[in-house]
């Protein structure tokens, strides 16, 4: 299996008294097709480990690989094309244009990304996400799990290879996070596509076909019981 994204002994230290290490030698291959779930009690560095996947947070020692390519290497510019149509986020707050409406946002999202606009896309994922009738209100009109829903869809617009998911199911019910993960499912079995999920709901982690469980700064394998 080739991998989509590769971490290589990645460690990260944030300094205090005591310093807090979150991540120390982790090692994680995701490869086309995976749905990989990362567990573990808040506040241990589940996050951490994603913004560094990503090309977001560089960490003091290691490599964090994107399909060969190392992103703590690459310029600038290439990261923020690789941000563009190669990584794609769901951060655990929802953030929205504020001036533009469900629909707008989704539109302008998709113009930015893709470098042109499909409204019937658009009004698809609207209708596949619950949010048709809320379409034409601003962000501060729509209820937390409105909001919740309306970044996920979003982040299904562009062209990405990965998503990298903070706690995707928060302010859902049961109902939508498992329409959720049902289209985290679909998406991947578009292409050449992987998701990587950090959740503390063991129940939506036992939804992937891959769990770690991310402590006192490793991260292990947890075997499927």
């Amino acid at each position: 299996m080739t991998a989509l994204l590769e971490l290589s002994q990645v460690s990260k230290t944030f300094k205090g008294e005591p310093p807090v290490c979150p991540l120390l030698e982790v090692d994680l291959q995701v490869g086309a097709g995976e749905l990989v779930a990362v567990t573990g009690v808040s506040g241990k560095g589940k996050s951490t480990l994603l913004n560094v996947a990503g090309g977001l947070l560089k960490p003091d020692t290691g490599h964090v690989r994107f399909k060969g390519e190392d992103l703590y290497e690459v310029p600038p510019a290439r990261l923020d094309a690789l941000h563009r149509t190669g990584l794609g986020f769901i951060f655990q707050t929802p953030y929205l244009f504020q001036a533009l409406t469900a629909r707008e946002n989704l539109l302008f999202a998709q113009k930015t990304q893709a470098g042109s606009m499909d409204e019937r896309r658009v009004d698809e994922l609207l209708q596949r996400f619950g949010l048709t009738e809320r379409a034409g209100h601003l962000p501060c009109e729509l209820s937390v799990g409105q909001k919740r829903r309306l970044v996920i869809a979003r982040s299904f617009l562009a062209d990405h290879a990965i998503l990298l998911a903070d706690e995707p199911t928060n302010d859902l019910d049961e109902g939508w996070s498992n329409i959720v993960f049902d289209e985290f499912g679909n998406w991947i079995g578009q292409g050449d596509r992987a998701v990587v999920v950090v959740t503390h709901d063991e129940t939506y982690a036992r939804r992937a076909g891959t769990v770690y469980l991310l402590d006192d700064g490793r991260l292990a394998r947890r075997q499927r019981g």
